[in-house]
This record gives structure tokens, C-alpha cells and sequence, in this order.
């Protein structure tokens, strides 16, 4: 025999085994089982689960039904669903003690998944909301059968029962209603054909009413004359034909007699068969006067006078006249899968005619279908959602604020009145859930749209009122130094004639020879004065001068040599009036008072003008000789300087104070935040982005505004950096900002990370990007984001902190953009869990680029863990809340609050690393806000809540290169973040609001 007649030959008698005639032989057979338990337990209801239990229970034994699925149970898919809440079987349990539940399975298995797991966890359920609701003392536990569940799987189902209860809890059914008489837990107890009932089990004496689930399949192929086909029941819809449980059990001698019979039976089933012949029987849902029901051949017109309005959804259409006191709506609706199409059709009729028949008055509505467990069901479930409130009254306005909540709901009431109703199709369902979620989703689409305009508006609304109050300030700023101004020409027009003194030394002395009145001057005097008057408010304003950075009014050239009498202190008093002449080469700080300034120090005849020592120089600004800040020297070191030298007399003052090395000074201001910066990102390309306590990020191009080195001009607001995109959409502080090639990632105290587009080339100002939205949002975290950190190209990941005490990967790749989220980080310890507060990306030992993650914790633990294996490689700790982290190859600078910076090399097998201190701040109270590094030149830049930033070499820690008062202290916050642009260019930003540039 050849292999293909083998093959067919045992497919021939694999189809044979499973014939309509060996299923109904083996229903028949199990049957028996089922009767034979419900007598030995004479005291419980005998209730089918449906759809396939429903065959092995006599009708003269019960015709209750439930419906516990077997996929609700399916491992790592438990569910406690509220479709299946079977809340209609409780009052039964109550009253007689205990039910008994019929099911069965196919091959393979000793019970169904519904018996083994859903079950159960439907029990836990319930007694856990019972004992919530009441207050009782119950144990909650997970009970199933041991030799089908193991151990950790019960574990996994318990950790989810107190899930399942808040849900059960907050939706509408009524608990203690429900289980009022309720006086012991449920518990579920297992029978199947393995066993052997001798005698029956006493549940009388339990302190738990049994739940007995009676599984009617026998795991062994018995059978006398036939095949025997285990959970023959199953999947009715493929071999019943026109066959039902009821017809069933009205034909079963003639069906089970023999193969002949069976087939003679079914033929004279089929033919009488034309229409479903269904007992007729109406559901009302709760107070909606809207009822679910079945109706028989014939029986419609007269079961149809008690209502008001008839919504026939069957495919069988009733002649009803104009004389009938009720509304007719006819909707054929196939009770199938195939009549999905019929049913999206249906579903707007349906809603149109209930709006157009039914008023104020409380009128009967009935939804009928053949079986009243599909068609109709889902058509109650729309009009209810659509047109009746939570109180189950009706509103003939059409309800715009359906939600997926609202939608359970509804849906509880009809599965709690109508028990049939869990035996529907659930494409049907989707289909009907589908149609009202879609306008749902267009309510929340506009919901969110109408926020961020709110969102963008009040934006603008503090930003107009900002510059309402900043032009408020100065109008009367304005009249302040124009009365002083008045008051200061009225003395000068006062005051005496110069001395003979004053007039012998100014005998010689030619002012035409030494300005030249030219648009140039003019345009540096105007600035000059501009300058003075800002000086005049900050003393009127009693704030203090710290540094001043000055250019040549004239075009003169400086004397030849130091000297107490011959000084350039008339040019300085020209140019700044609040400094005194140098004295043995340092600048002494003038006096806060305004009034002890003399008049004649705005006199450019002044007899203190030196000598011209040569012709005026040429108006070109390239032809200015260079001159470097005058920096203000704190009293500790004018104290200890050494007077200067002849060989000092060619330093600039700030080389004389600082060894001979270069100096930083503020270039430009970047202006556009309205509050604290505390975020901030560079690139050497020139892009920066920052982030400020107004919950905007903004971006800069500073590479374009930088001036070339040697070419200084006073900071005036004429040389402010203004963006290049302002985007808003956090709803507090922005805490960090991290920019890759196509987008800018930034962090908030709202608990959320956004991302946003890159605009393209060319673009200035915010006159597109001021409304633009985030291009994504990645969100888990539950309390506020501290940090981030962008892995090196070609990985794809971005790093976060938050204040819910992990640490999170995210894959910014668009591949994963539905499930960004690739990996939590938690502290190692689950005792005394701190926070983390600062993240930045490090090599390992090898020099693999961003390999390893360091992590700082509000402990002082810096911590760095393999990105492969998530495990810690690297510890060390600085003794106090980590501020912020910065990285350089395998080198970390970690700024704490104790005002420290800590240099970490990881360049090293121990996992213990032993950190290089930068005493940074040691004053008390002054803490280390703000790191930065750069590679090229081994600069750290570092900034402190008492608004100084400071430069060091990272060889040399223990010496200063450098220290500026950058920003004011606000609520004893200064610089809030420092950035490297290049090595000549750092960005900070600080608590005033300001961001400032300095270069060399």
C-alpha cells in the first residue's frame, strides 16, 4: 500500500471518530456523570457553563446557565472580567449554600482552564471585595487544584487579586447588595471523571460555601458500540449543523439509538426547523424601562403590545399595522460572524429612530433577536451609552463625553439583568464598541487639543505681561536717571570757576588734538553714557557693582608708565565713573554712593586728561588697541597682592591677580527664558538648548553670534542672542535637556519626557516652532525626572531619573516608538531605597563609547552599571546629594551639595573607586550646582548656588583657574546649569533667569 492511501485512509478515520454520531454517543455518556453527581448532591443547583456545558445538563434538571471563559484563565492572561462578572449566580450560592458548575474539555486535559483558574480567580475576587465592602476577616487566597496549577503560577495569580477587586469595587455593580447574605467566603472544589463517589462529600460543617465544579469528560476513551470524542460539546458551531442543547435533549433516544437513527433524526430536525421557536422572555435593564428579549414564531404582535417602541432586529420581518400602538423599527441582522457589515449598518438606524420617537415621557423600548444573546445585546448596549445617564435616565441629547469606562459600564447592567447576554459573538461586541470608541477618541483628541492651545495662550499671557512689567520698570527707571540727570547739570551750571591750579594743568593741553568728533565717537559716547545711566540706577537701586567691562571711549593712547599722579583716572572716570585711579597696579572699587562722585569726572577737559602722545588714531574698530576687563579683586587678595613691579607694567590687571593666565569675561546674553534656568545642553556645532523653571525649552545657535577673539564691545541689549525655537508643553520646571542630530529630549518636575523636532536650517526666532508640538513622549515614570543622559551615536538609547527611586532606558529608535521603554534600573538594596538625582553615560575600562551608566542618588552613591548585564561595576561615594554628573570618556565630575566636586577615573578593575576632590565651595551653606567638562584642554567648569562659576584643570584640582560672579542669588539658588560650546566658550545659565556667555 502506498504512503498517500495511508494517509488518506487514517484521516478517513480520524473524521470518522469525530462524527455528528460519536459526539452526541460521548454528550450522552458524559451526561450520565453530571446526573449521577447532582443526585448524590440532591441540595446545590446544577447551573451549565456556557456555551459548551450547556449540553451534558438535563433541562429537567436546571436551565440556569453561567459563563466563566477559558480564556480569562490562560496562563500569564489571567482576568477578571466585568462581562463575566456572574453576579446573577451569587444570590443563588446564598440561598442554597453551594452550586454545582457543569463544563468540559478536549483531549488532553482532566478540566477546563474556565474550572482550573478563572474560577478560582473569581472567587478571590469577590471575597475580596466582600471583605473590603463589610470589613470582614477573611483570608484571600488563590485556591486550584494542585496537580494542574503549580505553585508559582498561584503566586502570580494572587499578586493580581487586589487589582482585580479596585476594579470590581469602582464600577457600578453593587457589592454589598449583592452579597448581603453572604455569611462565609466562596471556595471552589473540583469533581471529574477520575473520580470515584462513593459516598458524596459534606459540605454542611464548611466554613466556605462550595463552588463545585463538575468536569463531565472522561480522560480515558471509553465507549460501547461507538468512538469516544472528549468535550465532544465543544465548538458546537462546526459540527451541530441545525442541531441545539434543547433540540438535543427533545430528540436524544432517537439521536443516540444508532448511526442510522441518528442521521434519519437529524434530517426531520432540519426540516422542521424554519424559524427558531424560542420561549418568549424579556429582560429589563434595571430603571431604563429598555428590555433585551427572545420572541417565538407567532408570538410577536401579542408580546409586543406592552411596549411603547419595538426595535426587531431578527431576520424575520412581522406585518404590523399602522393600527398597533407601538413604534416598529425592523433591522435584519444576521446572528452570525457574517453579519458583522449588517450590524454597522444597523447601529445608526437604530440610534436615529430611538432620538426621534422617544421624548421626555418614559416610554417601554424592547430589543429583540432570535436568541437575545447577540444582536440585541449589542444595540441595547449603544442606545444605552448614547442616550441614558448614569442614573439610567433618558436625555434626548446625544452624549458627547463617552469614555471606555462609561462604555463597561452599560454593559454591566445588561450582562447583570440579561445573563444570556455573555454568550455573544465578540466580533459583534467589538464592532458595537468600536463605533462608540471612535467617538470617544475624537472627544479626547479635541479635549487635548483645546489643552495645549490653553497651554500656548497662557504662555503668551505671561510673556505680554512680563513685558508690560519690564516696560512699567522702565518708564520709571527712565524718570529716576532723568531727574538725576537734571539735578547733576543744575549743580555743574552751580558750581565755581576752575582754580588757577586746575587752569595751569590744562595749559598746553589741546582737546580738538585729542578727539576727534566723528560718527564713530559719537556712536562709543552714546554707549558710554548708556552705561553710566545703567550704573546710576543700580546705585539709585542700592545693588552692587561687581564687574564692569569697559572699551576705550577715545581713541587715545594709554600712558607709558605707572604713576599716582599722571593715571588714566580722568579716561576711567570718563568711561566708568564709580572706579578710583589704580594704585601700585590694582583697581580699588569705588564707593556705593552716588553722591560723593565729583561732577568733574564727566568732564572730558578734565585737567587729570594725560598728554596726547601721538596723532588720533583711525575710527576703524580693528584699529582699537586690545584691552582686557577691569575685574573687581575681592579684599582677601588686594590684602595679599604684591605691589606691581616695573616688569608687571605690561600685564592687563587680571594677569597681574591670576599668574599670567588667560581670563574668562561675558561675551553675549542669551535672552528668552521669564525664569530660573536649570538645564542646558551645547554642542560644538553651536546649537544649545536650555530649560527653565517656566516649563519652556529653548534653542540657540550661538556659534553665529560669536565674536571674534580680540574684538570686545560692551554687553548691551543690542548684542543679545535671541532663539532660534521656543517649544512649551511641560507643566512645571524643566530639570534637564539632552539634544541629539534630529531632536531635543527634555525632562520636568510634571513627571514627563518629551521629545521634540529639530527645526530646520536657516529658521530665527519662534515664528513656526513657538506653536509646536512634541514629537513624542515617553512616559512610565511616576513622580518628577531629574536627569537625562543621550547614549553615543548609534545606540539609540536615552537614560532618566525620577523621583519614583528608578532608573529607566528608553530606545529613541522609531522602531519602537509604540513601546519605547527597553529596560528599569532600581537600587541594588531593598532597604532604605534613596532616589537617583543625576545619570550620565561612561566608557568602560576598554573604551567602549557610553558601554557603562553611572547613576547619582541623593545619598552621595554614584553608581555604575554594564549596560549588558544591568549589573553595578563601579561604586564611590562623595558624601552628599549628587547635584549633577558629567562625563568625559571614563572620567566623571560629580558635583554634590556639600559644594564639592569629585574627579572619578574609571579606568580601573577595582569596584571600589577612590574620588579626586575639587574643594569647589567651601564656605558653608554654598553648594555645587552645576559640572561641566572638556576633553581637549582637561577644563572643568563648575557652577555654585551662591552664583560663582569657577574653571580648574583637572590635573591641578587644588588651584583656581579662574572664578566670575555670573548670576544673583534668588531663594539661595545661583547657576542652575554650565555647558562647554567649545574651549574657549562655556554657557551658563542661573536662578535670575539670565544665560550668559563667556569666552577667553
Amino acid at each position: 500500500m502506498e504512503s498517500n492511501d495511508i494517509y488518506e485512509l487514517a484521516k478517513g478515520l480520524r473524521k470518522d471518530s469525530r462524527s455528528l454520531y460519536n459526539r452526541l454517543r460521548s454528550i450522552d455518556e458524559d451526561s450520565q456523570f453530571v446526573t449521577h453527581v447532582s443526585q448524590m448532591l440532591p441540595t446545590y443547583p446544577v447551573v451549565a457553563n456556557e456555551r459548551c456545558g450547556v449540553w451534558y445538563v438535563d433541562p429537567q434538571l436546571s436551565t440556569q446557565t453561567a459563563y466563566f471563559k477559558s480564556t480569562d484563565g490562560h496562563t500569564s492572561n489571567w482576568k477578571f472580567s466585568l462581562r463575566r462578572a456572574n453576579t446573577h449566580i451569587l444570590p443563588l450560592i446564598t440561598s442554597h449554600s453551594g452550586v454545582i458548575l457543569v463544563d468540559s474539555t478536549r483531549k488532553g486535559k482532566s478540566m477546563p482552564d474556565s474550572f482550573s483558574r478563572t474560577i478560582p480567580i473569581w472567587c478571590a475576587v469577590w471575597n475580596s471585595a466582600i471583605k473590603a465592602n463589610r470589613g470582614l476577616e477573611w483570608g484571600i487566597e488563590v485556591h486550584t487544584p494542585p496537580s494542574v496549577v503549580s505553585l508559582s503560577e498561584n503566586e502570580q495569580m494572587l499578586q493580581l487579586i487586589p487589582q482585580f477587586t479596585r476594579l470590581l469595587l469602582q464600577s457600578d455593580i453593587d457589592v454589598g447588595k449583592l452579597t448581603s447574605q453572604m455569611t462565609k467566603p466562596l471556595r471552589p472544589v473540583w469533581i471529574t471523571r477520575d473520580h470515584r463517589l462513593a459516598i458524596p462529600p459534606d459540605f454542611t460543617q464548611a466554613d466556605f460555601y462550595p463552588v463545585i465544579c463538575v468536569s463531565a469528560s472522561s480522560t480515558e476513551e471509553t465507549g460501547n458500540g461507538f468512538m469516544y470524542v472528549q468535550g465532544a460539546a465543544d465548538d458546537h458551531e462546526l459540527w451541530a449543523e441545525h442541531l441545539t442543547p434543547q433540540l438535543f435533549w427533545q430528540h436524544r433516544n432517537q439521536l443516540v439509538a444508532s448511526k442510522s437513527d441518528c442521521i434519519e433524526a437529524m434530517q426531520q430536525i432540519s426540516s422542521e426547523i424554519s424559524l427558531p421557536s424560542i420561549a418568549t422572555q424579556y429582560s429589563f435593564i434595571r430603571d431604563t424601562n429598555l428590555a433585551i428579549g427572545t420572541c417565538g414564531n407567532g408570538q410577536q404582535l401579542q408580546s409586543w403590545l406592552g411596549f411603547d417602541v419595538v426595535i426587531n432586529c431578527s431576520t424575520c420581518n412581522v406585518d404590523v399595522k399602522s393600527s398597533h400602538s407601538f413604534k416598529y423599527l425592523f433591522l435584519p441582522v444576521t446572528d452570525s460572524k457574517r453579519g458583522q457589515l449588517e450590524m454597522a449598518q444597523a447601529i445608526p438606524k437604530a440610534l436615529e429612530f430611538v432620538a426621534q420617537y422617544i421624548g421626555s415621557r418614559r416610554l417601554r423600548i424592547l430589543v429583540h433577536c432570535a436568541q437575545g444573546t447577540n444582536v440585541s445585546v449589542c444595540i441595547a448596549l449603544v442606545i444605552l451609552t448614547k442616550y441614558f445617564d448614569s442614573q439610567g435616565m433618558f436625555n434626548v441629547n446625544s452624549r458627547k463625553d463617552i469614555n471606555k469606562q462609561m462604555i463597561q459600564n452599560r454593559l454591566l447592567w445588561i450582562t447583570t439583568a440579561h445573563a444570556k447576554a455573555t454568550d455573544g459573538s465578540n466580533s459583534t461586541f467589538e464592532q458595537a464598541l468600536g463605533m462608540m470608541q471612535s467617538e470617544w477618541r475624537r472627544v479626547e483628541v479635541e479635549r487635548m487639543e483645546w489643552q495645549v492651545e490653553r497651554i500656548r495662550l497662557k504662555a503668551k499671557i505671561s510673556a505680554s505681561e512680563k513685558r508690560i512689567s519690564q516696560l512699567s520698570a522702565l518708564y520709571t527707571v527712565s524718570q529716576r536717571q532723568i531727574s538725576m540727570l537734571e539735578s547733576m547739570i543744575k549743580q555743574h551750571s552751580e558750581s565755581p570757576q576752575p582754580t588757577e591750579s586746575l587752569k595751569k594743568a590744562n595749559e598746553g593741553v589741546d582737546v580738538q588734538g585729542i578727539v576727534k568728533v566723528t560718527k564713530g565717537t559719537r556712536d562709543r559716547s552714546r554707549k558710554l553714557l548708556e552705561r553710566c545711566l545703567e550704573e546710576i540706577e543700580a546705585l539709585a537701586n542700592g545693588q552692587k557693582v561687581e564687574a564692569i567691562n569697559t572699551a576705550p571711549s577715545l581713541n587715545v593712547q594709554g600712558p607709558t608708565e605707572l604713576g599716582h599722579n599722571r593715571s588714566s583716572a580722568s579716561l576711567s572716570a570718563a568711561t566708568k565713573p564709580m572706579e578710583k585711579p589704580k594704585v601700585n597696579g590694582i583697581i580699588e572699587s569705588h564707593d556705593a554712593s552716588v553722591a560723593a562722585a565729583d561732577e568733574s569726572s564727566l568732564s572730558l577737559a578734565s585737567a587729570q586728561l594725560p598728554a596726547a602722545t601721538g596723532d588720533i588714531e583711525s575710527d576703524d574698530e580693528g584699529s582699537q588697541p586690545e584691552r582686557r576687563p577691569i575685574r573687581k579683586i575681592s579684599e582677601r587678595r588686594r590684602r595679599t597682592a604684591a605691589p606691581a613691579t616695573e616688569n608687571s607694567a605690561a600685564l592687563t590687571v587680571d594677569e597681574v591677580d591670576m599668574g599670567g593666565r588667560k581670563q574668562w569675561h561675558e561675551q553675549r546674553r542669551l535672552v528668552g527664558h521669564m525664569d530660573g534656568v536649570r538645564a542646558l545642553c551645547a554642542q560644538p556645532s553651536g546649537k544649545a538648548v536650555s530649560g527653565g523653571d517656566d516649563g519652556m525649552v529653548i534653542l540657540w545657535d550661538v556659534k553665529q553670534q560669536r565674536r571674534q577673539k580680540g574684538r570686545q564691545q560692551p554687553v548691551s541689549a543690542s548684542g543679545d542672542i535671541a532663539p532660534t525655537g521656543i517649544f512649551r508643553g511641560h507643566l512645571a520646571a524643566v530639570t534637564s535637556v539632552v539634544v541629539s542630530s534630529e531632536h531635543i529630549y527634555s525632562c520636568a518636575l510634571d513627571s514627563t519626557i518629551k521629545m521634540w523636532k529639530l527645526p530646520h536650517e536657516g529658521l530665527t526666532g519662534d515664528e513656526e516652532v513657538e506653536n509646536a508640538f512634541p514629537a513624542g513622549e515617553f512616559l512610565g515614570h511616576t513622580d518628577a525626572v531629574w536627569g537625562l543622559a543621550l547614549a553615543p551615536t548609534g545606540t539609540s538609547l536615552l537614560a532618566s531619573v525620577s523621583a519614583d527611586a528608578t532608573c529607566r532606558l528608553w530606545s529613541t529608535d522609531e522602531r519602537f516608538s509604540a513601546s519605547p521603554l527597553r529596560a528599569t534600573l532600581t537600587y541594588p538594596q531593598k532597604t532604605s531605597v534613596p532616589f537617583p538625582t543625576a545619570i550620565s553615560f561612561v566608557n568602560d575600562a576598554s573604551g567602549d563609547d557610553g558601554a557603562q551608566l553611572a547613576i547619582g542618588y541623593d545619598s552621595g552613591l554614584v553608581d555604575v552599571r554594564d549596560l549588558v548585564t544591568k549589573n553595578s561595576v563601579h561604586t564611590a561615594s562623595v558624601g552628599s546629594r549628587i547635584t549633577r554628573i558629567s562625563s568625559t570618556g571614563a572620567l566623571l565630575a560629580v558635583a554634590s551639595l556639600n559644594g564639592s566636586v569629585h574627579l572619578c577615573d574609571l579606568r580601573t578593575n577595582s569596584k571600589s573607586v577612590k574620588a579626586n576632590l575639587i574643594a569647589a565651595y567651601p564656605q558653608p551653606g554654598v553648594a555645587a550646582i552645576a559640572v561641566d567638562t572638556y576633553a581637549a584642554e582637561r577644563l572643568v567648569v563648575t557652577g555654585g548656588s551662591d552664583g560663582v562659576v569657577k574653571w580648574w584643570d583637572w590635573r591641578n584640582p587644588q588651584s583656581c583657574l579662574c572664578e566670575l560672579t555670573a548670576h544673583q542669588q534668588k531663594a539661595d539658588e545661583g547657576v542652575g546649569a554650565v555647558a562647554f560650546v567649545a574651549a574657549d566658550c562655556v554657557i551658563t545659565g542661573g536662578a535670575d533667569g539670565n544665560l550668559k556667555m563667556f569666552n577667553t
